[in-house]
């Protein structure tokens, strides 16, 4: 993945309609509310109740309908795919619900006295302000409601000077403080704008950071697997899939150091393919492999106890490894592969021993010493193995 400097655009908006909407929602929300509730409790006494109440209704309905509408933006997160319609949506309700404030204040202004008149303006003050730093993240949005509030009555005032001791007044100090706040937003909002970038950077870093780990994870993973695949196939014989020669030093090395340390025995069996090179001769190569393919089979049935290997030494010689077995276990092994070999009956018409393929055995068992080595146990079977042929073939020898 390719590390962005910097927020694309559309990302940046989305973000700032979603913080609009996840942290301004609660608390301009809350803020009109108590507006309107100290709305009631100011002018009950002055205007008639039904229209205090009809115009509190519309508030409540139009808080209401603002917050559905940010609720389920947030939800289907529309501020995403839609984020034109919801930011117009926004701006429209933030300038509604304004103009609703602005409006009640020209309206009941007349009706009330000049103390209320100033406590009223000041609560409309109060609304606007606190949703200041949480609708600032999209500063159409607070400028929308702050000069729908404040813009008409500033204007009023001035108009309505003489209707009140302090409109003129209040008129330039509310077109000043929109004036002011038009600025001030607009450095609040830059360094939002700042900040949602920053996290968005540090969110972007840690989510690649973390596919970057993942990626080498399974990279690792990767490199393991092929490392055992490699080191597999160094030990393993292409042609029957036994072990080779370089795994039958390994683990001839490793039975000899165990069998040493619990003074236990080892036995190994070394065995070759009766007059296999006439075989190859009248058969072929092909034929020959196999024949040795077969054997293989035969050998891994023919072991039937934990931690017992299988391997091809080199041509037609195999050779097995039997941890743990005394000279009487290793010979019923030993038996039991000669009579495997010759229930497979593979044709072999230049045998002298018999019509079929055969196998001479050479048996080992020992109590390793401090002395003995691989090849020394590979050497002793040898011995045997050839002995057997001497005696006939298809014959088991214990050296």
């Amino acid at each position: 993945m390719i590390y962005q400097r910097h927020i694309p655009n559309e990302d940046l908006f989305a973000s700032q309609l979603e913080m609009v909407m996840q942290n301004g929602r609660i608390a301009s929300i809350a803020a009109n509310l108590l507006g309107v509730a100290a709305a009631l409790a100011l002018f009950w006494q002055f205007v008639p109740l039904t229209w205090l109440l009809l115009w509190a209704s519309g508030v409540l309905i139009l808080l209401l309908v603002r917050s559905l509408f940010m609720s389920n933006a947030l939800v289907e997160r529309h501020y995403q795919r839609h984020p034109a319609r919801v930011y117009w949506g926004l701006v429209l309700g933030a300038t509604l619900t304004g103009l609703v404030w602005s409006s009640a204040f020209i309206l009941m202004a007349p009706q009330v006295p000049d103390r209320l008149q100033q406590v009223f303006l000041l609560l409309i003050f109060m609304i606007t302000l606190l949703s200041l730093g949480a609708t600032l993240a999209l500063r159409e949005y607070f400028l929308a409601q702050l000069y729908a509030a404040l813009w008409p009555i500033g204007w009023w005032c001035l108009v309505h000077y003489w209707e009140g001791p302090f409109n003129l007044l209040v008129g330039f100090v509310t077109l000043a403080i929109c004036g002011l706040m038009l600025v001030v937003s607009e450095r609040v909002h830059a360094s939002i704008r700042n900040l949602i970038s920053v996290n968005w950077q540090r969110e972007t870093m840690s989510q690649e950071l973390a596919e970057l780990t993942n990626s080498l994870r399974e990279r690792n993973r990767q490199l393991r697997d092929a490392r055992r695949q490699l080191t597999d196939l160094a030990n393993v014989d292409e042609l029957t899939g036994l072990g080779n020669r370089r795994l039958v030093n390994r683990v001839l090395q490793e039975e000899i150091n165990r069998a040493r340390r619990n003074s236990g025995i080892l036995s190994v069996i070394l065995l070759d393919v009766d007059y296999f090179k006439p075989y190859n001769d009248t058969y072929g190569h092909l034929a020959g492999d196999k024949v040795l393919q077969q054997l293989a089979d035969v050998m891994q049935r023919a072991v039937t106890r934990a931690g017992e290997v299988v391997a091809r030494y080199g041509g037609e010689e195999f050779i097995l490894i039997l941890p743990g077995a005394d000279e009487e276990i290793a010979l019923r092994t030993a038996e039991r592969l000669r009579q495997l070999v010759v229930e497979e009956q593979i044709p072999h018409g230049e045998s002298p021993v018999a019509p079929f393929i055969t196998v001479s055995q050479g048996l080992v068992s020992v109590s390793p010493d401090g002395d003995l080595i691989p090849g020394d146990l590979v050497r002793l079977a040898d011995q045997a193995l050839y002995r057997a042929k001497d005696e006939g073939r298809n014959a088991i020898v214990v050296a």
